[in-house]
């Protein structure tokens, strides 16, 4: 890389809520629905409860944090994972009773939003190629 040319910000993290003592659901639903792998945090933090998982990006992580206060139920804040197969992910999420929430069709981008045990909101989608290339962009 040139001096000339910039490198844009990486997403490092995303940190969700959930109530305290509810780690076992949150261990259940992320790694055991979801399939993200727990990964060890920092001595330092281990006192405050906090739950950390790689999300197959790297570098990139999911922390989850116990917080008093409760997500609102209608909050449209949301992140997003990418998928390889979202009729896979579709049908864990629907055998573990969790309800899906269908989203607008975007040109190569099937998805569908779901609510953790927490109320917080997750979108799920599958890139199946370039909506740009496609000629599917706006101008």
């Amino acid at each position: 890389m040139n001096a000339n040319e910039s490198v844009l910000p990486r997403f490092q993290h995303v940190t969700i809520t959930f109530p305290l003592g509810q780690e076992a659901r949150v261990r259940s639903f992320y790694a055991g629905i979801l399939g993200l792998r727990e990964k060890p945090i920092p001595k330092v933090v281990q006192p405050l409860g906090w739950i950390w998982f790689d999300t197959g990006a790297p570098g990139v992580e999911l922390h989850c944090v116990p917080d008093e206060e409760l997500v609102p139920p209608n909050t449209r804040h949301h992140f997003c994972l990418e998928v390889d197969d979202i009729e896979q992910q579709r049908r864990a999420l629907t055998d573990s009773r969790t309800k899906i929430i269908e989203a607008r069709a975007l040109p190569l981008r099937p998805r569908f939003f779901a609510r953790d045990p927490f109320n917080n909101l997750i979108e799920f989608v599958q890139i199946q190629g370039d909506y740009i290339a496609a000629g599917e962009a706006a101008d």
